[in-house]
């Protein structure tokens, strides 16, 4: 069946930047030319440079350019005229710069403030007091822009304040039970802060506060960081192998499982340039012998992660990339995967090799605490994850503030890629567990999101090591950079909703209309390949015509390069990373509306005498939104090795499981009454998820000790 391309009938170009005179990163990157790979062994130098865009000169010498402007250097040698022939648009090019064309019309329509919403905000004044002294208040002016050429919400608007804050996470929510001079209470956007709401302790059991209390301030960071480390050594595969087993590994099994971790999880945290990685980093380290080198670090990581893809596809019973069967059949190497923690022997190689190489700063070692950072996460080691992003966030800040950077080439974008999987995966471990930023998002507005410029060089390519692909990448693409556009709108929420005041006048209504809306918008400018319904309106029903509006657009996205068939159940997806994108996309849209509805949950908790039937609408949305999340549903039940960020997940249900105690007992009919239907079901389906993640983290299982208080009876 030929393939329908998501790139077709979409326009625009992907403009060709000027040399901005940065030493290219293939300069770090490669790993030899051709004459060293055919000539040479582990010892040979390393290749200095690929042209990305040489001249013609230069091509026809077939000599390396240095792609210096006006002339390079062989050129201004020579005395000849200089000539680039700047490389043609692709259709996937072209797609991928209409995602950039369409998350920009987004963000300037989130940005925007309709004018009735203006109005509803200027006619709230002098229900909040003025914050004249507050040295972080927002001085915007209606219509003001912010440096981009988009409106924003104008934050203090004649002596009107509504609810909006400004400063750093770390900071903010250190005095969350103090009010400011406007007597507003900064709620914590954690949910493990939920037992500490005075609400909830009011309806909370006694014993569980009692439990809670003896336990630090900090439980869970001290819980995590004070844990016994994992296993510091590697067992060879096979046993017998001896200490140079790295060397002896078939080749088959290297490629197996480097197409397992491009199948699962770089599509969904696309670290890693999957071309460039089998062209030259792959080739790299296998040359070496596996030595001291951030090629071999790269690849290690990638194979430890591929350990646990391969583990994902065998619980989905989906077949490996490149196999001709209809289901997961195991390849003569499969045991490697199969030891107490699926990966840990390449892992810990690379952590021993990372060693000699961990004060360098460039992209491939940013590329290596990222892949750390996810491995960390996969095992349920949030703190030792959060030390892998710091260190990431510490290789972008020096990439990205000492050196001018063209986010139009191939380095640059990378190097976009890079920052905002750091700064995504960062915000949700800052946020919940309260642990100080890096400072990486002072760059936000800096870094743009990425192209997914295509790698392509003008010198050797390797042909060992092809790729096999399921789903075109520029599907998952999409993915990413609509997650991105939603963390921008979930850091508003935050930013804007959670305060609470004695006098009941906040969250104010327009705020919370406007961040529907933007979140609506977010849902329905997505582009046509992974736009959802909303899961709570009527088309959202499990029937045959919604299952086209899931089932389509993943079918045009397969390769006709590829040798895996779909699985024979024709309502699973394609792959256990369309799995995962799509899950995690519609789940995202659902804790964003949770996340709009918690304020009102303090409200209802602490206040519920002066709850509105507005307020009592967003207790309901936001309840309807804390159950079924896409992520635990479906294959992904099965296939726990692939859920990513977990621990977060954990930490989500913990708060969703009190909250929804506490509204079950709440002293007020009116509240009670917000409860959905089915959300003891949704309970027992949490704790199940929490007693599965309760083995491999005490943070978690401390959690759940908290919990069975909640049902005494129980035990």
């Amino acid at each position: 069946m030929s393939k329908r391309s998501i790139e077709e009938s979409r326009g625009g170009l992907v403009p060709e930047a000027d040399h901005n005179a940065l030493l290219p990163i293939q300069d770090l990157l490669s790993p030899g030319d051709e004459q060293d790979l055919i000539a040479s062994g582990p010892s040979k130098k390393p290749r200095n440079f690929i042209a990305t865009v040489a001249c013609e000169t230069c091509r026809l010498k077939k000599t390396r350019c240095d792609e210096s402007r006006p002339k390079c250097g062989l050129c201004r040698s020579l005395g000849l005229e200089c000539v680039y022939n700047e490389r043609k648009s692709s259709k996937r090019d072209q797609s991928l710069s209409m995602i950039m064309s369409t998350l920009h019309r987004l963000e300037t329509k989130l940005e925007s403030i309709p004018g009735s919403i203006l109005n509803d905000l200027h006619s709230t004044r002098g229900q909040i007091r003025p914050l004249p002294d507050s040295p972080n208040a927002l001085r915007s002016s209606p219509g003001a822009e912010d440096g981009r050429g988009t409106t924003v919400i104008p934050m203090v608007s004649q002596g009107v304040t509504p609810t909006a804050r400004a400063g750093d996470d770390f900071d903010w929510e250190d005095n969350q039970s103090t009010p400011d001079s406007a007597g507003r209470v900064s709620i914590s956007f954690s949910q493990h802060g939920v037992i500490l709401w005075p609400g909830a302790r009011q309806v909370l059991p006694k014993q569980l506060l009692t439990a809670h209390e003896v336990l630090s301030k900090n439980y869970v960071i001290e819980l995590e960081s004070t844990r016994p480390p994992m296993a510091m050594f590697a067992s060879p595969f096979p046993l017998h192998a001896g200490d140079h087993w790295l060397e002896v590994l078939p080749l088959a099994m290297i490629k197996g499982l480097a197409d397992a971790f491009f199948s699962v999880f770089n599509p969904f945290t696309p670290i890693i340039d999957k071309s460039f990685f089998f062209s030259f980093t792959l080739g790299s380290a296998i040359e070496s012998g596996f030595g001291h080198t951030k090629e071999t670090c790269l690849v290690l990581n990638v194979l430890a992660l591929g350990c646990l893809a391969v583990l994902a596809h065998q619980e989905g019973n989906y077949p490996l990339p490149g196999s001709h069967t209809q289901h997961f059949d195991p390849p003569d190497w499969v045991n490697v995967v199969y030891e107490e923690q699926s990966g840990l022997r390449f892992f810990n190689e690379a952590r021993r090799r990372i060693g000699f190489l961990m004060c360098d700063n460039d992209i491939q070692s940013c590329q290596f605490y990222l892949l750390s950072s996810v491995y960390y996460n996969q095992i349920l080691r949030p703190m030792d994850s959060w030390a892998m992003i710091h260190r990431a966030a510490t290789c972008c800040l020096s990439m990205l503030t000492n050196h001018d950077v063209n986010f139009d080439q191939w380095e640059g974008d990378m190097k976009s890629r890079v920052y905002w999987n750091c700064l995504m995966n960062e915000t949700i471990l800052v946020q919940e567990l309260h642990l100080p930023p890096s400072g990486l998002s002072r760059l936000e507005e800096q870094v743009p999101i990425p192209k997914f410029i295509t790698f392509e060089s003008t010198g050797y390519v390797s042909t060992r090591f092809p790729s096999s692909t399921v789903v075109d990448d520029s599907y998952f693409q999409y993915h990413f950079l609509a997650q991105v556009a939603h963390r921008i709108i979930l850091t508003r929420i935050r930013h804007s909703l959670y305060f609470y005041s004695d006098s009941g006048a906040i969250p104010l209504p327009a705020v919370n209309a406007e961040l529907h809306h933007q979140l609506d918008q977010w849902r329905t400018n997505l582009p046509p390949a992974i736009q959802f319904v909303d899961p709570h309106s009527p088309l959202s029903h499990p029937t045959p015509a919604n299952q086209s509006v899931h089932q389509s657009p993943l079918r045009s996205a397969v390769s006709p390069e590829s040798t895996s068939p779909r699985p024979t159940d024709a309502n699973l997806p394609l792959s256990p990373a369309v799995a995962i994108t799509d899950a995690m996309l519609r789940a995202r849209y659902m804790i964003a509306q949770f996340h709009i509805g918690r304020p009102y949950l303090y409200k209802a908790l602490r206040i519920p005498e002066k709850l509105t039937a507005h307020d009592l609408e967003q207790i309901k949305s936001g309840l309807r939104n804390a159950m079924d999340w896409p992520v635990t549903q479906g294959i992904l039940r099965k296939m726990r090795s692939c859920i990513p960020i977990q621990f977060a997940f954990c930490s989500q249900f913990f708060g969703q499981i009190l909250l929804f105690y506490c509204i079950a007992h709440s002293p007020s009919s009116r509240v009670r009454e917000t409860l959905p239907a089915g959300w003891e079901r949704w309970n027992e389906e949490m704790v199940r998820f929490l007693e599965d993640c309760a083995r491999h983290s005490p943070a978690v299982a401390q959690d759940l000790e908290l919990l069975r208080y909640l049902w005494p009876d129980q035990d």
